[in-house]
Parts: C-alpha cells; structure tokens; sequence
C-alpha cells in the first residue's frame, strides 16, 4: 500500500486512539518558501527540440500554507503529520530564436517525528525528521511553440528536516515558528526535482 494512502489511516488511528491523553494538537501555520529547481529536465527538453545558446534559471519564492495533527507523547518526543504546500519554482530560459517559461509546483503528505528540548515551563526547541509524499506538476511552454511544450506531473517520496521553537501562550495554545528543507521533490526526465527551504509561523491549538 503507497505511504499517501498509509499516513491518513495512521493519523486517524493516532487520532481515536490517544484523545483521552490530552496531549493531541492541530497545527496552522503560513510559511515562505524558497523553491529551486534543477533545470537540467527541461534545458534537455529544450536541447532536443533544436535549441542552441541555452541559459536558465529555476528559482522563486512566495507564501504558502501548512496544516499539521501531532501528538506529543512525552515532553522530549512528539509525532505529526498533515499536509504542505510547498509552493512553485519558475523556470525561464532564453536561446537562440526564443524563449521558454515555466513552473514546477509541489505539495504533499507528510509524518516527522520531533525532539524535543525544554528551555523552560513555556518555551521549547526541536529538531524533526520525516519524509512527505509529494505531488509534483512541471509545465513548460516556448515562445515561438515548439515540441519541447509539455505539461507533466509525477510522485516522490522525499525525505523532511527542519528545526524550531514554540513557546505556551496559555494551557492550550502555543506559537511556532521553524524551518524546514525538503529535497528531490519530484522525478528527474520527466518534472525535474525541486529543493524547498521553508519559514515558518503559526499556533498550535492543544485538546
């Protein structure tokens, strides 16, 4: 069975079946991405199809969103899981008789487990690991059109770090901020593999 149609079962299994303990969160968070691409699929694309003098870039950035469920086990280990949008690259490129633009977009599901450091009662800071099951759309078009327009999409099981800190407003709301770094997000030959840097802030609203 593929990790996408695991992870809900297990969220809802974590969800039913630690309620009572008082320890299960939402998350929310607004997050700024960093996204780059590794050009090398589409500047293929483009070489194959006749172009000559090839230069790219596949970089951006902009804001999207996060919605996570956790449980936090004991003070020093939490597990959750949700979704993330992790935004779009755009790609340009410029050769001899034309241009080319396009984007490659991703988000996904996604399980880390964290550690977790207590500084003090209200503030914390923590490491997490995980992977996230992501869907990754590329589309490429040229100007004047030629056979290197395509619009393609593939899944990948990436692997998710990151590190942050939270502090307790009140016995059922923190504040959260962190960053996270999720790489080969995508298929190399066919939407390309993006790299996500990501800022992060929300609240995090305990049972």
């Amino acid at each position: 069975m593929k990790f996408a149609t695991l992870m809900p079962l297990a969220l809802l299994t974590l969800s039913t079946g630690v309620w009572a303990d008082n320890d299960l969160y939402v998350l929310g968070e607004v997050t700024h991405s960093q996204d780059k691409l590794n050009t090398s699929t589409n500047d293929t694309a483009l070489t194959n199809a006749g172009a000559t003098a090839l230069t790219s870039n596949g970089k951006s950035n902009g804001n999207q969103w996060r919605l996570q469920l956790g449980y936090k086990i004991n003070p020093n280990f939490a597990i959750e899981g949700g979704y993330i949008d992790f935004g779009k690259a755009k790609y340009s490129a410029s050769y001899a008789g034309g241009t080319a633009q396009g984007t490659t977009k991703a988000g996904g599901l996604d399980i880390a487990a964290l550690g977790i450091l207590p500084i003090t009662d209200s503030f914390s800071v923590f490491g997490k690991a995980g992977v996230v099951a992501a869907r990754v759309k590329s589309d490429l078009t040229t100007t004047p059109a030629s056979t290197a327009t395509a619009s393609t999409s593939a899944n990948a099981i990436s692997p998710l770090i990151g590190l942050g800190a939270s502090y307790k407003v009140s016995d059922t709301m923190d504040v959260r901020a962190e960053y996270d770094h999720a790489s080969n997000l995508g298929k190399s030959g066919k939407t390309g593999k993006l790299t996500a840097n990501m800022l992060s802030v929300g609240l995090a609203y305990h049972f």
